[in-house]
């Protein structure tokens, strides 16, 4: 590399100089570069004493009158582009400006001692084409040797770059896989190896990850892979990107072991299955506890209270007395059996979905003071489910009219039950006041929490939608079979 495009610093000089040509080169420029010479370079010198030699030579031809015919007048300025020219392709634009600099400095006696002025005005002319090949030649050299410092850095940094990429392909703990875009394994890092085996650069994508090369090209495929390596089996997340290689892009796959957490995430999700299943358990071992004993007693008391005010053992003051007491008894009885039925309603066991949502409308009408209006509409094939899809969906349009009627007060609500082929969707809107679902208050969440939860247990979703002019909806979907799956 020559001494120009080291001195100074090579980023500063990439990035300050561009030029295109001799006349985009300012003075002050040129003037800054032919004062900041290269010094401490001994070439640099010994041009300098060569143009001093041609200096001297010149005076010296004048001083013995040797130099008589026009055509020898501009030989020895003529010779100072041979020094010019080697500063130029030595050091660049600062070396042949100072050249030039120095040469014009040297020939200014030889000026004032000519005796003829054509002699003078060939020397001058002589000069001004030195100054000018040193500016264009020496700009010229000068842009090259800094383009190929910027393409020696610019390789310098890819070497660098490139040798920090293989140390942290070779020392990350995830395997990691370098695939072709047909498929074929190009490269895999020590932990691949201990994954797959010695055979990893045999096979092909479809064979390792059981991902087709056109999906494994377009970032598509599984998240989550099942591998089983040394009699265990593990579970990868897949992380695709793009790298370069010999200039032609490769896909990089990145393996995250999330055997643990996925193994976690199914010990929460059986956990929480298992707890509303007991809660549900629960719910009707209260139900009947609630019919077979004290609603059934109380009815028991009322009857025989009945037959004591019938008797004409008592006076009317008595009997009205006790036709009070048995009026209350019977509003008891008919707060408990609301109770039983909320808990386990009878018609959802007996007569399925749809005549469950009605008996629950129905009751929620009579609940609200201001009556609104409720009404539910069925499309598609009605049929019975499975009892966890069938319980699951009651009990989400259950929390989701009770928040309905206990928070918005609407004039009207509407709940959608529609059945599709393997799937079905139960939707509840109400016009009433809306909500943030996500910036509610951590206490009016767990409803909305606990709705998200028995969908997603069920193998389904729940979306929540809520605005001031459209009021709130509720959109619960579920696969028909209504079997509890993992992600």
């Amino acid at each position: 590399m020559s001494s120009f495009a080291t001195e100074g610093g090579l980023a500063t000089s990439v990035s300050a100089y561009a030029p295109a040509g001799a006349s985009s080169v300012p003075i002050r420029r040129v003037l800054s570069r032919a004062l900041h010479p290269p010094v401490r370079d001994l070439y640099f010198w010994a041009i300098q004493a060569s143009v001093l030699a041609l200096t001297a030579l010149h005076l010296w031809l004048d001083e013995a009158h040797v130099i008589h015919e026009v055509s020898l007048v501009s030989l020895p300025v003529a010779l100072l582009f041979i020094p010019v020219t080697y500063a130029a392709l030595r050091f660049g634009l600062h070396g042949s400006a100072a050249t030039a600099l120095w040469a014009t400095v040297l020939w200014m006696p030889n000026l004032a001692l000519a005796g003829d002025h054509r002699d003078a005005a060939a020397d001058l002319v002589s000069l001004a084409l030195v100054d000018a090949v040193a500016l264009v030649v020496g700009q010229r050299i000068e842009r090259e040797g800094m383009a190929l410092s910027a393409a020696s850095l610019a390789a310098q940094a890819q070497r660098l770059s490139d040798a920090r990429y293989r140390q942290i392909f070779a020392s990350t703990g995830a395997p990691i896989l370098v695939f072709h875009a047909d498929g074929r394994t190009l490269d895999a890092n020590p932990a691949a190896w201990a994954l797959f085996g010695p055979s990893v650069l045999d096979t092909d994508c479809e064979h390792l990850l059981q991902i087709a090369p056109d999906d494994l090209a377009a970032h598509r495929g599984p998240d989550r892979v099942p591998l089983r390596s040394g009699g265990n089996q593990y579970e990868f997340r897949c992380i695709t990107s793009l790298v370069e290689a010999d200039k032609r892009p490769h896909i990089q796959v990145l393996l995250q072991d999330v055997t643990a957490e996925r193994r976690a995430w199914k010990d929460a999700q059986e956990f929480a299955a298992a707890l509303l299943a007991a809660q549900e358990e629960e719910r009707a071992r209260i139900a009947r506890e609630i019919h077979d004993d004290p609603l059934q007693r109380l009815l028991g008391v009322a009857r025989r209270l009945e037959l004591f005010t019938s008797s004409n053992h008592i006076d009317k003051a008595d009997a009205e007395r006790i036709s009070n007491l048995r009026q209350e008894l019977l509003t008891t009885s008919r707060t408990l059996r609301d109770l039983a039925q909320g808990l386990r309603p009878p018609a959802l066991e007996h007569l399925g979905l749809a005549a469950a949502l009605r008996g629950l409308l129905s009751d929620e009408e009579e609940r609200a003071p201001w009556g609104p209006r409720l009404d539910l509409s069925i499309h598609g094939s009605e049929r019975r489910l499975s009892p966890e899809c069938e319980l699951g969906l009651y009990r989400i349009a259950q929390e989701a009219l009770n928040n309905a009627v206990t928070h918005a007060e609407p004039e009207h609500v509407r709940v959608e039950l529609a059945f599709w082929t393997s799937s079905v969707r139960l939707t509840i809107w109400n016009n009433g006041g809306w909500f943030d679902p996500d910036a509610s208050p951590v206490k009016s969440q767990l409803g909305l929490r606990g709705m998200r939860e028995r969908a997603s247990l069920l193998g389904g979703k729940l979306e929540i939608f809520s605005s001031e002019r459209d009021g709130t909806t509720v959109v619960a979907y579920l696969p028909i079979h209504g079997v509890a799956t993992s992600e």
